[in-house]
């Protein structure tokens, strides 16, 4: 019954008794000067717990460091009898180092490729770029891997229908390494 009667009232309501009219920022503002506003009981704040900072943790300072190390690499081709397109593969280990001598590779393994026309009896001389990764450490502790590249240079002389070629260089990268504790 009072649901009945709730719904009456209210759908005899016109729709803009729900809706507030608009009010200015001004006029909100001295509608609320005239609240009485009070507190029904008064609060006291306790003693608050001492609040002691937490140890800042320590954070780990580190440095780029420059590696490079001495490659020797070697390998020999197949030549055909007139000359040709003559592929050798290149193989050699190093070990990298910085320059104080801490920060250290294991010995690491190159393999790269070599391609040029061959002639029977022709000097040969090539430039090879190789691009490995190498694992590094410091006092025994694993200090993380980066590429290394450089150029060397090989060379060799056919004979019969065989070509060797042997050179040298330098390959050098740069590693993050964190201070020690």
């Amino acid at each position: 019954m009072k649901k009945t009667i709730l719904t009456v009232v209210l759908a005899a309501l016109p729709a803009g008794a729900f809706c507030a009219a608009p009010v200015s920022d001004a006029d909100f503002a001295k509608s609320l000067n005239c609240v009485a506003v009070s507190a029904a009981e008064t609060v006291k704040a306790g003693k608050l717990p001492e609040i002691i900072p937490a140890k800042a943790a320590s954070v780990k300072g580190g440095r780029y460091v420059q590696v490079s190390g001495y490659v020797t690499l070697n390998g020999n081709g197949f030549v055909p009898q007139n000359g040709g397109f003559t592929s050798v593969t290149l193989n050699g280990w190093a070990t990298f180092r910085d320059s104080t001598g801490k920060v250290t590779s294991n010995n690491t393994y190159i393999n790269t490729m070599v391609s040029a026309f061959i002639n029977p009896n022709q000097y040969v001389f090539q430039t090879v770029w190789p691009n490995i990764y190498a694992q590094f450490y410091q006092d025994g502790k694993f200090v993380g891997s980066t590429g290394m590249s450089g150029s060397i240079s090989v060379s060799g002389f056919p004979s019969s229908s065989f070509v060797y070629l042997n050179g040298s260089g330098y390959l050098s990268g740069s590693i993050y390494v964190q201070d020690a504790e």
